[in-house]
């Protein structure tokens, strides 16, 4: 029993064998061993066209005997591709070429198969230049598999998309969606290595292809980035590339852009952020946002040298329409948050010299500049980066000091304590007289 149970087995492997060979060598394994050894007697010394017999034969009748035959076929294609001079020819083997990597990854198990994918596209630039279709597809490909790819690739597929998009055989919305994702795949590979030259210059190459053709108008961009915010409202990733994109091409006094704007910072509230959207809502005279961000910004805060200069550029931006009272509040804000930011007593004194109609003598209506420059001094004292600045301010409005005679004739003496009352102003100085 067990001898027979011993060659029914022996008969199955026998079986099996056959069947596994059959699939590997094909019908005729002793030929395929044969054209193998054949053409790889040629390949070894150099014949190439002596081998392609053989190595037909071997692709043809057992595509899966062995994997050098692709390997060594890429080799052979490419030395024969450089030598051929009839175009008909010379086509067919490119072809040729572009078939060994896809019937590889049909019948093998290839471990650096986004390598490869990766070396055909590159491939297909060299051989077919012109048809950018079959560029673009072929850098589609090998992108999608590795998504940590040379940004080289990633420049390449935006320039033959971009030519496909002027040849009007990419649409906008397209165009449009796939510099977003290259744009995305560049700034993620940058993180990782944000000194590397290389890979900042073919980020750059990615933005040029996009933002040098008509697609990167603003009218193209509200239209296309419009529909797909209002679609992703509440995606920060869309948000964030909408916001970015518009930015890039200066289409920041848009709607969509406030919008944008606004929900990526209930997706991501931040200080900062608030703030930015103060000054945007600000430059564009809707006041009521402004203060409404502006707000938000100031109170959620909690660094004190930021939230000092959020109130110290806020207070410059008011000061230069002339509301010197609310700029002087702005400044001493800022101060209260930080004491030693130099540029809000700057902006405090700024703020003073303006003011105007106080006092009933010729020393009381100039005594504002008094403590005007009192706060320029106080300034360069805490920031000698703005000492030149403060300088000249001093120098100018120590010309509008009471003259001798002035404070003379009202019994007011140099060095003295003198009570500066002046709208706004409560604050006590020195007596000083202009020489």
């Amino acid at each position: 029993m067990k001898t027979l149970k011993f060659a029914v087995y022996t008969l199955f492997m026998s079986i099996l064998s056959l069947n596994l060979s059959a699939q590997k060598y094909g019908a005729d394994s002793v030929q395929c061993l044969l054209d193998i050894q054949n053409y790889q007697t040629e390949f070894r010394s150099g014949n190439y066209e002596a081998a392609l017999p053989s190595w037909r034969a071997v692709i043809k009748n057992c595509p899966l005997a062995s994997q050098n035959a692709y390997i060594h076929g890429l080799a052979m294609m490419r030395s024969l591709i450089e030598k051929t001079t009839d175009p008909a020819l010379k086509e067919a083997r490119i072809d040729s070429l572009l078939m060994l990597y896809d019937k590889r990854f049909e019948y093998f198990n290839v471990k650096n198969k986004a390598d490869l994918l990766y070396t055909r596209a590159v491939e297909v630039q060299n051989y077919r230049p012109d048809n950018h279709k079959a560029i673009y597809d072929a850098y589609r490909v090998a992108i999608d598999a590795n998504k940590s790819i040379d940004l080289m690739a990633v420049a390449k597929i935006m320039l033959s998309a971009r030519e496909l998009y002027e040849k009007k055989e990419f649409s906008l919305e397209e165009f449009t969606n796939l510099y977003t994702e290259m744009a995305d795949i560049a700034e993620m590979q940058l993180k990782a290595t944000p000194d590397d030259t290389v890979k900042i210059a073919l980020k750059a190459a990615v933005e040029s292809a996009f933002l040098t053709t008509n697609a990167a108008d603003c009218e193209n961009l509200i239209k296309v980035l419009g529909e797909r915010f209002n679609a992703n409202k509440d995606n920060a990733d869309v948000v964030r590339m909408v916001m970015n994109l518009l930015q890039l091409k200066e289409c920041t006094d848009t709607e969509l852009y406030y919008a944008a704007a606004e929900a990526y910072i209930k997706l991501n509230p931040s200080p900062s952020a608030s703030y930015g959207l103060a000054r945007v809502y600000y430059s564009k005279n809707d006041r009521e946002k402004a203060m409404q961000f502006f707000k938000e910004a100031t109170e959620t805060e909690t660094n004190a040298e930021d939230k000092s200069k959020y109130f110290y550029e806020f207070g410059s931006l008011v000061l230069k329409e002339g509301n010197r009272n609310e700029a002087i509040s702005y400044a001493r804000k800022a101060i209260a948050a930080s004491p030693r930011n130099g540029k809000a007593y700057m902006l405090l004194g700024t703020a003073y010299t303006g003011l105007q109609g106080c006092g009933d003598d010729d020393v009381s209506k100039r005594a504002i500049y008094w403590v005007a420059v009192d706060q320029f001094i106080r300034a360069k004292q805490l920031d000698p980066g703005i000492a030149a600045e403060a300088n000249k301010l001093i120098n100018t409005y120590s010309q509008y000091f009471p003259t001798v005679d002035d404070a003379f004739f009202l019994n007011i003496m140099d060095g003295a304590k003198y009570e500066v009352k002046c709208g706004p102003v409560n604050e006590t100085t020195i007596v000083r007289t202009k020489k």
